[in-house]
């Protein structure tokens, strides 16, 4: 019961952190995604993993780099299945703003598959340009991640030369001084690509020049220790194998055979059958080189078993000697020509499988092509749609301006008209009150006038009396006369004073 609730608790922890894990897109993450391609024991990032990841995120830029991620893993192993993941996440890239920034990933991407096609010549000028976008913007790690994505690009391009100098370039960038990578982990994973990545180099070198096997059985015993050490299995096996191989070229089948074993129960478990079949090839050799018929014969067997998968022609051959020179010594002619016979069917079988991988590597080429012509076709699109909403905006933008601009006259309109009108109301008001006091100002003239002239006329009367009875008086009442004149006088300036006082009054109102 105890072993039943322990087992039920570790089936829910595992499912819940392949499933309800919550992943973000960082730069620690989208390192991981182009350093851990190789789907060994030990590294979780594999394409079951990023399905897992998918299944639980709605966001662009998590879903974009899930199908990247799965299209760098698949290209090993199955290059159509790689190409629809590219696919996808060209596609999502295409329709996503947000995606832009992220385009020198997808040339990465998409160079590392080329490199599966062949397309070596493609696959460098895309590498360029990712290294030069990441250099832009001092993107470091993935600057260098890059560059050792195009020394894999020149050994499979058979340009041994370039690559040795973009390796030996490498090397020199890593600065223990500097810490360019996030982490020491994602540092040691960088070096032991590159190591093997030398190792490769010189495997295939000492393949063409077997001066070379010397120097290059040091540097892949040096790879083998460092893997080792760091408990990197894909590295680790990849140069056992190219390890056992130097040897068995250089016929030192002592050497090469626990190597070669080692490599073979590593390839068995991986079930990497063309692996399998070539060292069991390599192995019946070195066994009957030395003398070792029954282990020969048994290797023999195997390789004829998996022949069929063996894609390398000169692998190939080695296992066709290696069955020819054992079939002579034993004398055995029915068992030969049945031997015989099973290797120009599995030649038949190589040459099909040659033509499907080439049809195979054609189609997925064919339908990237197709799938660029139809982004190139939505980005076309969008920047036409882009073009017709800035114009529409632009539109909107100058239709509110007019609008903002019509309604700011018409408030100064309105205000012009309140002031006006208020004007208008004040002046009327100020006429009124002026020739109301006109009106006043007359009323009391007039007034006045008629008040005055009656006052003024009667001494100005008597005034003209005394004058004509001044001329015919006698001397002696003359005085008493001009007494009668000066009060006249008198009284008449008296009404003058009287009327100027009115008249100033009504001039201060």
């Amino acid at each position: 019961m105890k072993t039943s609730f322990l087992y039920m608790v570790f089936v829910f922890l595992t499912f819940y952190q392949g499933f309800g894990q919550s992943y973000e897109v960082n730069q620690r993450e989208v390192i991981y995604i182009f350093l851990n391609t190789a789907e060994d024991s030990n590294n979780k990032y594999t394409a079951a993993y990023y399905d897992s990841i998918q299944l639980n995120n709605e966001k662009p830029e998590v879903i974009f780099f899930c199908h990247l991620a799965k299209s760098l893993r698949l290209s090993i192993s199955d290059i159509p299945k790689a190409t629809q993941e590219l696919i996808e996440a060209k596609s999502w890239f295409s329709k996503e703003e947000s995606l832009k920034e992220y385009k020198q990933y997808l040339s990465l991407a998409e160079a590392s598959l080329y490199q599966h096609l062949g397309k070596y010549d493609k696959a460098n000028l895309l590498m360029d340009q990712s290294i030069v976008k990441f250099e832009e913007s001092q993107n470091e790690p993935m600057a260098l991640i890059s560059r050792s994505y195009k020394v894999r690009n020149f050994i499979s391009g058979g340009q041994y030369d370039e690559g040795f100098d973009e390796i030996n370039y490498l090397f020199n960038s890593l600065n223990p001084d500097v810490d360019v990578f996030e982490n020491k982990d994602q540092l040691e994973k960088f070096k032991i690509t590159l190591w093997n990545h030398n190792a490769t180099l010189w495997t295939t070198i000492s393949n063409l020049h077997r001066d070379s096997i010397g120097p290059a059985q040091k540097v892949l015993k040096h790879v083998i220790t460092l893997a080792k050490k760091k408990g990197f299995e894909h590295a680790y096996y990849n140069t056992t194998g190219n390890l056992s191989y130097l040897h068995y070229l250089n016929q030192e089948y002592e050497s090469m055979i626990p190597l070669a074993l080692e490599d073979l129960s590593y390839s068995t478990a991986k079930n990497s059958v063309e692996s399998v079949g070539g060292l069991h090839s390599v192995l019946a050799d070195a066994y009957l080189q030395l003398g070792m018929k029954d282990s020969a014969i048994y290797h023999i067997k195997k390789a004829e078993y998996y022949s069929k998968y063996l894609k390398n022609k000169y692998i190939h051959q080695i296992f066709m000697d290696v069955a020819h020179r054992y079939y002579k010594s034993t004398g055995n002619l029915e068992a030969a020509f049945e031997s015989l016979n099973e290797q120009y069917e599995a030649i038949n079988e190589i040459h099909k499988s040659i033509a499907q991988i080439n049809f195979d590597l054609s189609k997925a080429e064919n339908d990237l092509s197709q799938a660029e012509e139809r982004i190139d076709l939505l980005d076309h699109k969008n920047r036409q749609n882009i073009i017709i909403n800035w114009l529409l905006g632009l539109l909107l933008f100058s239709i509110g301006l007019l609008a903002f601009n019509f309604y700011r006259l018409h408030r100064t309109q309105k205000k012009f008209r309140d002031k006006l009108e208020q004007m208008n109301h004040s002046l009327e008001s100020e006429i009124e009150r002026r020739t109301k006091e006109v009106v006043e100002q007359s009323e009391k003239i007039k007034a006045a006038a008629y008040h005055n002239s009656h006052r003024t006329r009667a001494p100005v009367a008597r005034l003209l009396g005394l004058v004509d009875i001044l001329n015919t008086e006698i001397p002696s009442e003359r005085e008493e006369i001009a007494e009668y004149i000066r009060q006249s006088a008198r009284e008449i300036d008296e009404v003058i004073i009287d009327m100027n006082e009115v008249l100033s009054d009504n001039k201060g109102t």
